[in-house]
């Protein structure tokens, strides 16, 4: 029998709240603190200026950042709920990405169905992943992929097919920096 794992980009609008952060950028001492977790609430001071509580059933296991396709910063937070043989059940990440200063470029997400959480506008879709391990083979460095090699590298396992949720809100007028979570 498959095993399938439920992932949703969601942020649930019980669990956030959320403002715009001022426009301009930190600075160096502000960047190291840009977002942090403290007792299940991840808290992002920029960018947006956002905070979201999970429950005690989902465990914080860390962030990782990295440069996207060489065009844009992405930071990760990962918050699992997982058996004991640490099978994924289900899970939320957290995903912060804007593009590098150098790059030209504008995020451009069809806006085909939105929803509002915490008194903000998210672009929602859903999708359906059969064979996950291909997926991941196609496009092996895809933020998808990073997001999958850190879970593996801290021990969890990651069904052989998934079905997710995103929801997605630009936060600056520019369109060069997105949020978004996974559920």
């Amino acid at each position: 029998m498959k095993k399938t794992l439920l992932l949703i980009y969601v942020i649930a609008s019980s669990l956030l709240s959320s403002s715009f952060a001022p426009a301009q950028s930190p600075t160096k001492t502000e960047s190291n603190q840009m977002r942090r977790v403290k007792s299940q609430v991840l808290t992002s001071t920029y960018l947006p200026s956002i905070r979201v509580r999970f429950d005690k059933r989902f465990k914080y296991v860390g962030s990782q950042k990295f440069i996207l396709y060489g065009r844009a910063q992405v930071e990760q937070h990962f918050f699992v709920d997982a058996d004991k043989q640490r099978r994924i059940k289900g899970m939320y990440m957290v995903q912060f990405e804007g593009y590098l200063p150098n790059v030209n470029a504008t995020y451009d997400y069809a806006a085909t169905k939105t929803v509002n959480l915490g008194g903000q506008t998210y672009i929602a879709n859903a999708e359906s992943i059969p064979n996950v391990l291909a997926a991941l083979k196609q496009d092996p460095k895809s933020d998808v992929a990073r997001a999958a090699s850190f879970l593996e590298g801290k021990g969890y396992r990651i069904g052989e097919s998934i079905i997710f949720q995103r929801f997605v809100r630009l936060v600056d007028e520019a369109k060069q920096r997105v949020h978004f979570a996974l559920r």
